[in-house]
């Protein structure tokens, strides 16, 4: 084998393995593609429960390291 068949060959492989590496990336993009991630619909839950407890008249409590929301205007 010349210099510039194993120039080729090389460069063949490193084509292959991007290309699978490619192929790799895509099947698992597409195969989880229609799942839905636990911790997403864990936070879903927590969000609709918070909004229902502002909804039902609570005020929001504020932890002491917070700034009010209007702190900007001052």
């Amino acid at each position: 084998m010349s210099a510039e068949d194993s120039l080729a060959v090389s460069l063949l492989v490193i084509l292959v393995i991007a290309a699978v590496t490619l192929m790799t990336i895509l099947y698992s993009l597409f195969k989880n593609a229609g799942k839905r991630d636990e911790l997403e619909e864990l936070l879903a839950d927590d969000e609709e429960d918070r909004k229902e407890e502002l909804a039902g008249g609570e005020t929001e409590t504020r932890e002491p390291w917070e700034k009010d929301s209007d702190w900007w205007k001052e």
